[in-house]
C-alpha cells in the first residue's frame, strides 16, 4: 500500500465560512475610530447587506456589537472579553505602570507582542501639558514602528539591515522614538523580557515636546526590570504565557 507522497502540501485547515465573516467583522467595527454603517461594513466586507445585517444581528445577540444612532461600534461584552487578556501580564502590569505615571508624571503604558504587531494592554494617563494620552487599551501598531516595538526587538539578536534605533535600544536598555506612530509624540520605552532573547512587553512613557531625562529613564528601566523579574518568577512556578515557551 503506497503512503502519501513525502513532499505533498499539508492538508489546509477547514474554515468555517460563518464564523470566520463574523470574526473579520467584529475586527473592521474594533478597528475602527468612528461608528460605521451598514452600507460602509457591506463595502469592507465585500459582502451583500443582507449578509452582514444578518451577521450583525448574531454579534449583538452576544453584546459583542451594539447599534447606535451613528452606526455600529463595539459592544460591551468585547470590551470586557478584552480586559480579560493575558490576565497574568495585567495583574503584574497594572500597580506597577499606575506608580510609574505617579512617579514620572507622564502618560505610561504597557505594550505587548502579537507576532508583528504592538498592542497597548494598560494605560494610565496623566494631565499634564508634557503627555497626553493617545495609547488606549487594544491600540495596535506595526512591531517595528515606536519605542515600544523598538524596545522589544532590541531584545532579540542583531539581525543585518535593523534600524539603527534597534542598535542603539540594545546598547542602552531603552529606546526613544518620536512621530512614528501618533504625531507630535514621542515614547521612551524598556523591554520586559521573559528569558534571553525573548520579549514579551515594554514599559513606556509619553511625552509631547521636552524629552524626559535621566531621572523618568530609570523610572520606565526600573519598572521594566521589576516586571521582568516577576514575570520570571510567575513562569518558573509553572504559569502559563501564551507565546512564551
Amino acid at each position: 500500500m503506497t503512503g502519501p507522497a513525502e513532499d505533498s502540501p499539508p492538508p489546509s485547515r477547514p474554515s468555517v465560512q460563518t464564523l470566520d465573516r463574523g470574526l473579520r467583522l467584529l475586527e473592521v467595527i474594533a478597528l475602527s475610530d468612528v461608528p460605521l454603517t451598514l452600507a460602509e461594513l457591506s463595502q469592507q466586507m465585500g459582502l451583500h447587506r443582507s449578509i452582514v445585517y444578518r451577521l450583525l444581528r448574531t454579534l449583538q445577540d452576544h453584546h459583542l456589537v451594539a447599534h447606535t444612532a451613528h452606526g455600529y461600534v463595539i459592544g460591551t461584552r468585547a470590551q470586557s472579553l478584552g480586559r480579560r487578556s493575558l490576565p497574568m501580564l495585567q495583574r503584574i502590569a497594572k500597580p506597577e505602570i499606575a506608580k510609574l505615571a505617579a512617579r514620572v508624571g507622564l502618560t505610561s503604558f504597557f505594550v505587548v507582542r502579537d507576532g508583528e504587531e504592538a498592542v497597548t494592554l494598560v494605560s494610565v494617563e496623566v494631565e499634564s501639558t508634557r503627555s497626553r494620552t493617545v495609547y488606549s487599551p487594544g491600540d495596535r501598531h506595526p512591531l517595528a514602528l515606536g519605542s515600544p516595538g523598538v524596545a522589544m526587538l532590541s531584545a532579540e539578536p542583531q539581525l543585518l539591515g535593523e534600524r539603527p534605533e534597534i542598535s542603539r535600544a540594545r546598547a542602552c536598555g531603552y529606546s526613544v522614538t518620536r512621530n512614528e506612530v501618533v504625531r507630535g509624540l514621542g515614547t521612551i520605552s524598556a523591554p520586559v523580557v521573559s528569558a534571553p532573547g525573548h520579549a514579551v512587553a515594554a514599559v513606556s512613557i509619553a511625552f509631547t515636546v521636552e524629552q524626559p531625562g535621566p531621572p523618568q529613564i530609570e523610572a520606565v528601566l526600573d519598572t521594566a526590570r521589576l516586571i521582568t523579574g516577576r514575570l520570571r518568577a510567575e513562569l518558573s512556578s509553572g504559569a502559563v504565557l501564551p507565546g512564551v515557551d
